[in-house]
């Protein structure tokens, strides 16, 4: 994964100008206790993770008359410098209209919509709810447009056995093309007749309508219209097949071929069909270099003047903003070709051709350059070509793609891989880059999802998990201003809290650390970089360790013989999979037995398998050797409860291993009260911070395992709420939140995940190693702990409110802690009893309610049992 330093937090730019603006290059000398050497060392203990030690520093500077000299570097070292709102807590599809005066966003059901408007301004409220989807606001920002779908109608006897020899009932019969008058609210049904329709779009300047229609009786067809107030739609297309409409101009329309159907019927007879203006996605999914419309195999190109239409060969077809020029891509066997033209001419040009894969081609809004992705290696960067001229705009190891223009002169790009990008503005004059979105949290990552600019290009909606949690179905709208920075104010605030917030979790992880801090040093100090990278060499020299392929039997043995080679005595899990060689495959277990409480086990994991088509050096090897190494460190200091090491296989032909895993240990009634798992651990990006990702369900375990990073190590941690899509899904569905662990996803920027070229010498062993002593700690507290506590209750009496829970099942417990307080403060108030009930005074309904065990060592539970008062 690349140096969070250098994705999120602080642009190679703003590093160089603040050593160039401050005299801290070579040879340059600075006065003790200025601000450009208090900047300097913040710089530093950033860089280290010392937060709490670059923040006070930080504070200093903005206090001082040299705020307004540091304002901007210190903004984008900490979160954002373009300030951002938050337009709604869950929605998608979010538009601003052509003036960037109104945002439009899509809640409820994908089958029922329901479209917001608001004023694209903070605090803004709801101004208008629209029964459907697929909206859209004219230039001058006075009417909307969109597809309200089909009401529901009762079938009578004969339709209802009609639809259930067919299935051809209701399809979208009845819903209607509608225009609301945003100062009035006044609304009118656009005349359609009994088209299906969907996107619509405004041309003419707002003096027409043009759509996707369908006629319900040929599925397999679709066309666009056109329709002017009060008179019938117009087709504007002749041929077979569907139609995508991509852009609209005043004097063309740009339109794809082929592709899925428009139109579809309801999945059950005589349900409610899929609304047909729900719209289409953008901007956040598919694999890098994917592009709404860019898989159709041509387009065409209709002049609204005169009705001609000119079909292209291509993918990636695209208009600019003023209606000039398209450009687009064509493939052969020899080379990806990127051309413009004029958009109602015959004249084509070749702007740049070769072997290298070349995708997402943007233009200009005046037409005159044409940004793209560039493939010379393998990550994509991003170009940009005025005639003759190309120039790179990025040079990151990780994925640069998805250009679109904001202005002729900026630019809005894409960092990352598909599930975690991050926008970027570049100023392609200046060559600076910007990030754009941030939540300003110290550890928290943002995944950002899909992006749509104002037609000015001073404004972005971002759709993104604000508060990094990607397990909720919920996610966030953003809007961002780049006609506004932040003030000296704001950003000291933000200073303040993220300071209060950081010193708060060093202070309490370092005091629950203590009883065990000075063995934990004394088992990490054998940790061996050497020994991780000779497991690593042996690993990758199988090749690929899919269960379809040799290496995967190979890496079962060799695992087997390093366990035991530490002292172990493992066990291989086999199991019967009919895609496996040889039918059947196995995971490699290995136990360290508990010493008081053997019973209660922690899981700690990683799959050794990785995709066909290559060793997966990252994918999991890195995950694999660290977990090699973890073992290794804990084989001769045992814990109170037990560890099971479990190296996992089938991951990447659907989490068989782990699943097998739980299926024997619920057959067994193994009692697993945690679990850990490391995924992809090693990538070695651009930067010299060694930085991984948290993966949690669980907060205390979270936290945890940023105090051993921080504690222990030289590893700096960030954090998201994730565990889909790995083997800690598997552990989750079956224990619940008890999960944490380390991977690169959601900072996922390896350009070689799943590629052949997953190689070894990416993957940096030092990282890898930290990753290792990080889990060894993690585990030693854990299993050293008292578990979380189970059936917490509450009921009112006439004493109170009476809390009860059942008994930790750690053997020398001491004492418990009850803490209750309102939803802001949830901890505030704690009483300490030595028995599992309690009485508190008479709370208000809603109060939390949180209970952790201590032991005998001063141990304190790692996660607090929670409940509400009703």
């Amino acid at each position: 994964m690349a140096r969070l330093s250098r994705l999120l937090l602080v642009p190679a730019f703003v590093v160089a100008l603040g050593l160039l603006s401050t005299g801290l290059l070579p040879g340059a000398v600075s006065a003790q206790g200025s601000p450009a050497t208090d900047y300097r060392a913040a710089v530093e203990h950033w860089e280290a993770g010392r937060y709490h030690e670059a923040l006070p520093r930080l504070i200093g500077i903005m206090k001082s008359p040299a705020a307004a000299t540091y304002l901007e570097r210190i903004a984008l070292l900490t979160g954002e410098w373009y300030p951002s709102v938050e337009i709604a807590k869950d929605g998608r599809l979010p538009k601003l209209s052509p003036d960037g005066q109104w945002v439009t966003y899509e809640t409820g059901p994908a089958t029922a919509p329901v479209t917001r408007i608001l004023r694209a301004t903070a605090n803004a409220a709801v101004t208008a709810e629209l029964q459907g989807g697929g909206a859209v606001i004219n230039p001058a920002g006075t009417h909307i447009a969109w597809v309200r779908p089909p009401q529901h109608m009762p079938l009578d006897d004969g339709q209802a056995a009609q639809a259930t020899l067919t299935s051809t009932w209701a399809v979208a019969r009845d819903g209607a093309l509608m225009v609301r008058d945003l100062a009035t609210g006044a609304e009118r049904v656009v005349e359609t007749g009994t088209l299906l329709k969907t996107s619509p779009q405004w041309a003419a300047g707002g003096r027409e309508l043009v759509f996707v229609g369908g006629d319900e009786a040929d599925l397999t067809r679709s066309d666009i219209y056109r329709t002017r107030t009060g008179d019938a739609p117009e087709r504007v297309t002749s041929e077979a097949g569907t139609k995508a409409l991509l852009a609209v101009s005043p004097t063309a329309l740009l339109y794809a071929t082929g592709g899925a159907p428009t139109f579809r019927r309801p999945a059950v007879a005589g349900a409610p069909p899929a609304a047909p203006g729900a719209g289409r996605g953008g901007g956040g999914g598919g694999r890098a270099g994917g592009q709404g419309g860019g898989a159709q195999a041509s387009f065409c190109v209709v002049d609204l003047s005169n009705g001609l239409t000119r079909t292209i060969a291509g993918t990636g077809a695209t208009m600019s903003a003023n209606g000039q020029t398209i450009a687009w891509v064509t493939r052969t066997a020899d080379a990806y070709t990127l051309h413009t033209s004029p958009t109602l001419l015959d004249q084509p040009t070749v702007v740049r051709s070769g072997r290298e894969r070349l995708e997402s081609p943007a233009l200009s809004p005046d037409g005159t350059a044409v940004a793209y992705q560039w493939m010379q290696f393998t990550d994509w960067e991003i170009y940009v070509s005025r005639g003759t001229t190309h120039t790179r705009v990025t040079r990151d190891i990780q994925h640069d793609l998805l250009p679109r223009f904001l202005t002729n002169t900026t630019l809005l790009g894409m960092m990352g891989e598909a599930r975690h990008r991050r926008a970027q503005v570049y100023d392609l004059e200046t060559g600076t880059r910007r990030r754009l979105l941030h939540n300003n949290s110290v550890r928290t990552v943002v995944p950002e999802y899909s992006w749509q600019p104002s037609a000015d290009g001073l404004r972005i909606l971002t759709v993104a998990d604000y508060d990094g949690d990607t397990v909720s179905a919920e996610r966030g709208i953003y809007l961002s201003d780049l006609s506004r920075t932040l003030t000296p104010a704001q950003l000291v605030t933000r200073l303040e809290a993220n300071l209060a917030h950081e010193t708060e979790l060093r202070t309490r992880t370092t005091r629950m650390y203590e009883p065990i801090a000075a063995s934990v040093r004394q088992t990490l100090a054998d940790a061996s970089v050497t020994r991780v990278f000779e497991h690593a060499k042996a690993l990758y020299d199988f090749d690929s360790k899919h269960i379809t392929q040799p290496g995967n039997a190979k890496a079962i043995e060799y695992l087997s013989r390093a366990y035991e080679s530490f002292g172990y005595q493992p066990q291989q899990q086999w199991f019967t999979q009919a895609n496996a060689l040889g039918g059947r495959t196995a995971n490699v277990l290995a136990t360290l037995r508990g010493t008081v409480d053997p019973d209660l086990v922690y899981i700690v994991s990683s799959h050794f398998d990785s995709v066909a088509v290559g060793p997966g050096a990252d994918d999991d090897t890195s995950g694999t050797t660290a977990l090699l190494e973890t073992a290794r460190l804990l084989s001769k200091t045992p814990m109170p409860a037990t560890i099971v090491f479990a190296s996992l296989t089938g991951e990447e032909a659907g989490l068989l291993g782990s699943r097998e895993f739980v299926r024997q240990a619920a057959a067994n009634k193994v009692r697993i009260v945690g679990a850990l798992n490391n995924d992809m651990i090693g990538w070695a990006g651009e930067g010299p911070q060694l930085n991984n990702t948290i993966r949690y369900s669980n907060p205390g375990i979270r936290d945890i395992q940023h105090a051993a990073a921080f504690l222990f190590t030289d590893i700096v941690l960030f954090d998201t709420k994730y565990y889909r899509g790995t083997d800690a899904a598997a552990f989750y569905e079956a224990w619940g939140d008890i999960v944490g662990g380390i991977g690169s996803y959601p900072i996922l920027a390896n350009p070689n995940y799943h590629q052949p070229t997953d190689y070894l010498d990416t993957i940096n062993q030092s990282q890898v190693t930290e990753t290792a002593k990080v889990t060894a700690a993690t585990l030693m507290y854990l299993a050293s702990s008292p578990s979380r506590l189970n059936n917490l209750t509450t009921a009112r009496t006439g004493a109170g409110v009476t809390v009860t829970w059942d008994p930790s099942p750690e053997t020398g417990i001491r004492s418990y802690i009850a803490a209750y307080g309102p939803a802001e403060d949830p901890l505030r108030t704690r009483v300490t009893v030595t028995t599992p009930t309690t009485t508190l005074p008479s709370l208000p309904a809603g109060t939390h309610v949180a209970v952790k065990a201590v032991n005998g060592r001063g141990l304190e539970g790692w996660d607090w049992a929670r409940t509400v008062v009703q």
